[in-house]
């Protein structure tokens, strides 16, 4: 499996997470609950395939758009 162990920061409260992230099936979208607020947290995992780097995009997904 790859698997990367990371810490994030909630972009609602500022509590530390850690969080597993599962990158076998490539690219990702999806929300997970801050442990802390329990408030959702965006995350959007890249795979650059140029860099070979994991992209990790955290938000709180609150934008509003006009």
């Amino acid at each position: 499996m790859n698997i990367k162990h990371t810490t994030i920061t909630c972009p609602h409260c500022g509590h530390p997470m850690h969080i597993d992230l599962d990158y076998s099936e490539g690219d990702q979208d999806y929300f997970e609950d801050c442990a802390n607020c329990c408030s959702p947290i965006h995350l959007n995992m890249h795979i650059n395939a140029l860099s070979r780097k994991l992209e990790l995009g955290v938000s709180a997904d609150d934008e509003q758009l006009y």
